[in-house]
């Protein structure tokens, strides 16, 4: 699938090649808090990670992502049932106060992670994607902290010398649930879809209102993981916001 985030291929001309990416329930959107419901039905999310075999993080021309293998589930809040971890990744900018896809009241993050989870009942993630409830994605936004985030600093570490195309195995593997804020209770979630092309629209959006907190020098770090890559793209890898339309946007907490 070629598309990128420059002038040629970047979001405005995905729909040419990806229609889906046209649709009434795109993402990201800003989260706009005086719009939303409060649903006292949204319990508490519930993460199980200690299944997890194998991981591989894989370079990627516009990002990278870590590949889960083995078992861990995603289950509680809005989900009616259980969804597997395939693989997490990253978004980010070239600058502090932009690079998150998802807004909050008009306002970015420097960072944003995509814990992506696919309906364990439709047997593979591509079979999950031909149905508007198949997948669940999990987001935090990653913020400025005084201190570094030492889990991020494993990932950090498994990067360097990565081009696109390569992959190298994590060990040990990093533990969602020692990398994401540990309160899962307070969280927006929507119905929108995947924010890169195919942009299929099948997803539950669960984003936690915690931030994870890094710091300074590892978003950096962050930033030039293309560094001398001739065939990889620019540092900005976020799809602007789309219309809300008639969405009914949610949250778990007196927002």
């Amino acid at each position: 699938m070629a598309f990128d985030y420059g002038e040629e291929h970047g979001p405005h001309t995905w729909v040419l090649q990806f229609p889906d990416a046209g649709g009434k329930q795109q993402s990201p959107i800003n989260l706009i808090t005086s719009n939303m419901t409060e649903d006292p039905k949204l319990g508490p999310l519930t993460l199980l990670d200690s299944g997890i075999s194998k991981q591989n993080v894989i370079m990627k021309a516009h990002n990278f992502e870590v590949a889960t293998e083995g078992t861990a589930v995603l289950k509680g809040g809005p989900l009616k049932s259980e969804y597997k971890l395939v693989q997490f990744h990253f978004h980010w900018g070239s600058g502090n106060t932009w690079g998150s896809e998802h807004l909050v009241n008009g306002v970015s993050s420097p960072s944003e992670v995509h814990c992506v989870f696919f309906k364990e009942g439709y047997g593979s993630i591509f079979d999950a994607m031909k149905h508007p409830d198949g997948l669940a994605v999990l987001g935090s936004f990653l913020q400025l902290g005084n201190d570094g985030n030492p889990t991020f600093e494993r990932l950090l570490n498994n990067l360097v010398g990565l081009k696109a195309g390569e992959k190298k195995s994590v060990n040990p593997v990093i533990k969602l649930s020692e990398f994401l804020p540990r309160n899962l209770s307070k969280y927006y979630t929507y119905p929108g879809s995947l924010t890169t092309p195919p942009c299929s629209e099948c997803v539950t959006w669960i984003i936690l209102d915690e931030p994870i907190l890094i710091s300074q020098n590892q978003l950096d770090r962050l930033r030039k993981v293309h560094e001398g890559c001739s065939t990889c793209g620019r540092t900005d890898n976020y799809r602007p916001i789309c219309p809300i339309g008639k969405r009914r946007i949610c949250c778990s907490f007196p927002c």
